[in-house]
């Protein structure tokens, strides 16, 4: 499909912090935008337009031929991994995700490359590349594989936020991208997603890495702010999202009768057990979360938290409301590493500007927003790692 660049987006800064490179992005090709409080980014779009976000997660580009340790990949995995395989094992899905749901904007929850396959940096570079030609603001934060790249966070991080499209900030607390993007329509503030880097890279070896997976607390009050200066702007629904999933998300699925006390048990919400609110997926996997820090949900409360998403595991995609707060596991995008084949694509979120403030997000008409997994429509390369 032919990108067509959009016109609506525009930057604008927290008040106090004025980086030069958003300036300078901002005057060259929009205007400025200093309208909404507690937002580093803005994606403004025009009255009447139903906004569309597309989550992509745990993409983990795999270059096969930059192995770093002889013998870490079988026969099978280094021939499908090979580098001229990119466009079938992740682009082209990713293609056919952006034709089918048009999305506004694109955030992706992490592990975008396995980093231990691209010391060089060329895998990053080339997804870089790719997603800024397409010509829609996109929004990354780290999985806890990107940092294992001996080229190092920081020239990840200066990658990113020289990206044409690419929104990214690395942020002044711990972790490398703690950031907000403002979504707007016909110029009202309807929703911020604040995006945060869950750390947990325990293959790095850059001492700017927190190796340890969860939120640190000045992570945790970073949210309370900037959901309070929001909060200036009125009643500003928010979004979160991350890579590593907390421990909310066994919390929901257990209160919820998904999951029970047999923690080897699968299951397909709405066939192993009735649906509630809307809610959907599968578990084809253990969770993997590290424990909610102290206070995170009063600062998501803070900052009127309705919808969290992540990644990390790649063999669970269920949607869950617990708490007024609906928790996702983003559908695996491509087939790099392990996954459950069929199970690949993205997930899109359909705001509702107009919803009544604190609706549920229970999947309904009315909701603040609508979830649904949406398969790539493409051909599928060969590939080793299904389950």
């Amino acid at each position: 499909m032919a990108a067509v660049c959009p016109l609506h987006i525009a930057f604008c800064c927290c008040a106090g912090v004025l980086p030069e490179r958003i300036i300078a992005m901002a005057d060259q090709r929009y205007a400025a935008d200093t309208t909404a409080p507690g937002c580093d980014y803005l994606v403004r779009l025009p009255a009447g337009r139903t906004p569309r976000i597309l989550q992509l997660t745990d993409m983990q580009v795999i270059d096969a031929t930059q192995q770093r340790y002889s013998g870490r990949l079988n026969e099978k995995e280094v021939v499908c991994w090979a580098p001229e395989n990119a466009d079938a094992e992740c682009y082209g899905h990713i293609r056919s995700l952006v034709a089918q749901t048009n999305p506004d904007l694109i955030f992706i929850t992490g592990d975008i490359v396995y980093g231990e396959f691209d010391d060089s940096g060329r895998s990053l570079e080339q997804f870089c590349a790719f997603m800024n030609g397409l010509c829609i603001p996109w929004a990354p934060v780290f999985g806890n594989h990107d940092n294992e790249s001996a080229r190092g966070v920081a020239w990840q991080c200066d990658l990113l936020e020289s990206g044409e499209y690419c929104l990214f900030r690395r942020g002044n607390v711990t972790g490398n991208g703690n950031y907000t993007v403002g979504i707007s329509v016909g110029g009202r503030l309807c929703r911020v997603l604040y995006m945060m880097d869950s750390n947990g890279c325990g293959g790095g070896t850059d001492p700017a890495l927190c190796r340890a997976a969860g939120f640190a607390p000045d992570q945790v009050a970073w949210l309370r702010t900037r959901g309070e200066a929001v909060g200036q702007a009125g009643n500003i629904p928010g979004t979160v999202a991350f890579h590593i999933p907390t421990s909310d998300f066994l919390l929901a699925a257990r209160s919820c009768g998904y999951e029970t006390e047999d923690t080897k048990r699968n299951y397909v919400i709405g066939v192993d057990a009735p649906a509630r609110n809307g809610d959907f997926g599968c578990r084809r996997e253990m969770h993997s979360a590290f424990a909610s820090p102290e206070g995170f949900r009063d600062a998501m409360r803070a900052a009127r938290v309705d919808g969290v998403f992540v990644g990390h595991d790649h063999a669970i995609n269920t949607s869950v409301l617990w708490q007024g707060i609906r928790w996702t596991y983003g559908f695996k995008t491509g087939q790099y590493d392990y996954h459950i084949p069929g199970h690949m694509g993205g997930t899109l979120v359909t705001l509702n500007p107009w919803a009544t403030p604190g609706a549920l997000p229970d999947n309904s008409e009315s909701a603040p927003f609508t979830v649904r997994h949406v398969p790539a429509l493409t051909l599928y390369g060969p590939f080793p790692n299904g389950i």
